[in-house]
């Protein structure tokens, strides 16, 4: 059954705003969140991380097998593709519990080993890997956070950040301001809205701050939202600020995943029921 769209009222996110990316953005969460087994998968850190290779649009090619310490899949090592993607969650790690969170229980579970990270993504480059995703939990959190992002610019091309803005150090806005990074950055409703969502007081505030910071460091930044009830109200105020900016806005569907599945009737858009 085909719904309106949630942001503009058109069919089944027909409109500009939820069709369209801004140029060189990859919807790599969204197919990541498509296609991935919601099992958590083991670690040597003891951390459920899950890392994988895949194409937008295509789905998962490889996932990384931990007893081989390689990417296994379908894909072929060497040969480039145009949408080629890794994703590498650095950590589940984070100081929120956002009620949509896709990690679930996998939440909160400590940090993946820095060597190991750095070994998958030296086996990225043998997949021809475009962009690395760097997703957390909160990927700043982790202690190598800059070190690995150093590595991942020098295993591909691009590097994208899913970052909730609460990390302010200098030294790691001043990593992700580096050339080839980009920042993806969530405003989940307006004010105490923001705040109900991740369950954490203060953190709009925090956000708007840290937003500030980057824009001033330099950092190229995408302001997204997830449709919940709250993100939805927030979408006028959300896309001011971005138009102010000079930022791209990417509002994202919500997906019954994690969290999500426990929250649902209170997240999802009245009328938008699935």
């Amino acid at each position: 059954m085909s719904h309106d769209c949630w942001v503009c009222g058109q069919k089944a996110f027909s409109c500009g705003d939820c069709s369209d990316r801004p140029q060189n953005y990859l919807a790599v969460k969204d197919a990541w969140l498509s296609s991935h087994s919601s099992e958590p998968a083991p670690s040597s850190s003891g951390a459920p991380v899950q890392w994988a290779i895949g194409e937008t649009p295509g789905g998962i090619i490889a996932t990384w097998d931990r007893a081989r310490q390689q990417f296994l899949g379908t894909g072929t090592p060497g040969q480039p593709q145009s949408h080629r993607y890794g994703w590498l969650e650095l950590t589940t790690a984070c100081p929120h519990r956002c009620r949509h969170c896709y990690l679930g229980t996998r939440l909160g579970h400590g940090h993946a080993a820095g060597a190991e990270i750095l070994l998958a993504l030296a086996h990225m480059q043998d997949f021809s890997v475009q962009e690395v995703v760097l997703a957390g939990g909160e990927p700043t959190m982790h202690p190598g956070f800059v070190t690995l992002l150093d590595a991942a610019r020098a295993a591909a091309t691009h590097v994208r950040v899913l970052t909730n803005g609460w990390t302010q150090r200098p030294e790691v806005i001043q990593a992700l301001a580096a050339p080839g990074v980009a920042v993806e950055v969530p405003l989940l409703g307006w004010h105490k809205d923001h705040d109900w969502m991740t369950r954490t007081p203060g953190s709009f505030s925090r956000v708007m701050t840290s937003l500030l910071r980057y824009r001033e460091a330099g950092v190229a930044i995408t302001l997204t939202t997830t449709l919940t009830r709250a993100g939805l109200q927030a979408v006028p105020h959300l896309r001011h600020v971005a138009e102010d900016w000079g930022i791209p806005f990417v509002p994202s569907k919500l997906i019954p995943e994690g969290a999500a599945v426990d929250h649902w009737t209170e997240l999802v858009p009245m009328g938008n029921e699935v």
